[in-house]
């Protein structure tokens, strides 16, 4: 892997086993990163990180439940003992759909709405809030992982309205960050996805009725791939960015334009 635009930059990625988190943790290591591969799932998150380091980069792994703040902050100071500083944090883990007990608001159950605001907002909290006061010492950056149905509503495309109020919220903390460290030179800026092909998306992909109307919705194509998200971290990571804070980047294939 070869050094470039993350040349030693130490960032924290929650929720890197597979998926969205995976391919960011592989694009920043690509980029000069080095990664601290978080994940709850030992298996995914171990074999994620030595697939880093197989191809020539540097990771390291944590396991964490982002929803336990004891947990997090053991995150944030292993990868400080461990690399000497944080330059980064991408809080990316999160879980969402009906399995949970989600769905339209007067369907979802109390256990479900509790389970998915304690993963997705508690979980994105936590992160920031125990990597911020190293992320000060380093003027570093946050990206947090919104989606496309934080920022719309939905008439009946997706009903996991849990899932949906904490992307919203996460939006919420990303411009607070922003604004009230901006001075103290921690930048935040947060990504909102449309239907990304992932496992999360296995569902859809397999209703064709369904994923003929996301491509109504994602004009440029009903899918879009990993890389387009990870590539946004990166630079948002980057000095690429250093004078952008506080927005909310669609990667959702035009949705949010209609």
């Amino acid at each position: 892997m070869s050094a470039a635009r993350l040349q030693n930059k130490v960032t924290i990625i929650t929720g890197a086993g597979q998926g969205i988190g995976r391919g960011c943790a592989e694009a920043f290591a690509r980029e000069g990163a080095q990664v601290v591969v978080a994940n709850r799932s030992i298996e995914y998150g171990e074999e994620a990180a030595q697939h880093i380091i197989d191809c020539g980069g540097d990771a390291i792994f944590v396991q964490v439940d982002v929803a336990v703040p004891e947990q997090v902050e053991a995150m944030v100071a292993r990868t400080v003992t461990h690399y000497g500083r944080l330059d980064g944090l991408v809080s990316n883990a999160g879980i969402g759909g009906r399995k949970f007990g989600d769905g339209p608001l007067h369907e979802c159950t109390v256990e479900g709405w509790d389970t998915i605001m304690t993963v997705n907002l508690r979980g994105t909290f936590l992160a920031c809030k125990y990597a911020i006061p190293e992320l000060l010492k380093t003027r570093g950056s946050i990206v947090t992982m919104s989606s496309i149905l934080g920022l719309v509503g939905s008439q009946g495309l997706y009903d996991t309205h849990a899932y949906m109020t904490t992307k919203a919220g996460i939006i919420g903390i990303t411009r607070n960050i922003a604004a009230y460290y901006a001075k103290q030179g921690l930048r935040a800026n947060c990504l909102a996805p449309g239907l990304i092909d992932t496992k999360m998306a296995n569902r859809t992909k397999a209703d064709e009725a369904l994923l003929a109307q996301i491509g109504f919705w994602q004009p440029l194509g009903p899918i879009g791939e990993v890389g387009d998200v990870a590539e946004a971290a990166v630079f948002l990571t980057s000095d690429e960015a250093k004078f952008i804070t506080g927005i909310v980047l669609p990667i959702d294939g035009g949705w949010s334009a209609q």
